[in-house]
């Protein structure tokens, strides 16, 4: 009987009839091309035929899950089913939506949460890795927009934002030629306990850039606050400048900041 060829890390035992049987000394190898013709599985290897050619690979091992680890497993899924949901709702505040990286570090902030002693049962206000977390590689929105942006529970259970009056030539840092600056604001919801979207709301604020001052400003967020819930605000600066008598958004990376301006879990 003729041999087969296997990669180096497979040894021979004995051939037995017009089979051979073979161990494996490594957990596990790629699939390697033979001369003997055999299909089938022999203890920990199995032999089969694609197109006109016979290979052998050997089966995997099962791995024992340890509490800890079907632990680390659920909360990875719970984070990226979270930041998934809540990215959705908030686009219109994040100027690249499919940055793998920004939706990398929203699932790191969701995991640094559930594993800070995050406890179901009781409010968080603000919830820690999400409250300033940055949709982009700018400036936070508080350092390009220096006013204290404040989003409270109103008394019927939804949000709303209190803007304080400002300057925007003043309180808004912008790059050289703004004329208008564009706000947006957007909410987003996650249910914990059902993984289902709880509710948001977006809305945009136009500002003239320059030294005319803007009065305080109380804005409706209608987002509902079920409890159990996480509940995002998020707020993003566009920049507006004249070329040949038309208005066109600045695409300066610089000056684009955008992120959660609030995050809290009732």
């Amino acid at each position: 009987m003729k041999m087969p060829y296997l990669r180096q890390g497979v040894s021979i035992l004995q051939p037995a009839g017009e089979d051979a049987l073979f161990i494996i000394k490594k957990y596990a190898i790629m699939p390697s091309q033979i001369n003997l013709q055999i299909t089938g599985r022999v203890q920990n290897m199995v032999f089969y035929k694609r197109g006109d050619k016979y290979y052998a690979r050997s089966v995997p091992g099962r791995i024992r899950q340890t509490k800890a680890t079907k632990k680390c497993a659920t909360e990875f899924g719970k984070a990226s089913g979270a930041g998934k949901i809540l990215r959705q709702q908030l686009l219109p505040v994040i100027p690249f939506p499919a940055d793998n990286k920004m939706q990398t570090r929203l699932v790191s902030g969701l995991l640094g949460w559930f594993r800070s002693g995050f406890d179901p049962e009781q409010p968080c206000d603000p919830v820690p890795f999400l409250n300033d977390f940055r949709f982009t590689e700018s400036d936070t929105v508080a350092e390009r927009w220096r006013v204290s942006l404040e989003v409270t529970k109103t008394a019927d259970g939804m949000l709303q934002m209190k803007i304080p009056a400002f300057v925007p030539a003043k309180n808004i840092l912008a790059p050289a030629g703004t004329v208008s600056v564009k706000c947006h604001i957007a909410t987003g919801g996650y249910h914990l306990k059902n993984g289902a979207e709880s509710g948001g709301f977006s809305t945009s604020l136009n500002f003239n850039y320059n030294d005319e001052p803007v009065p305080e400003q109380i804005i409706s967020l209608p987002t509902p606050t079920p409890s159990g819930s996480l509940i995002v605000t998020g707020v993003s600066l566009e920049y507006y400048f004249n070329k040949n008598g038309h208005l066109h958004k600045s695409m300066n990376k610089a000056f684009m900041p955008a992120g959660i301006v609030k995050a809290m879990y009732f």
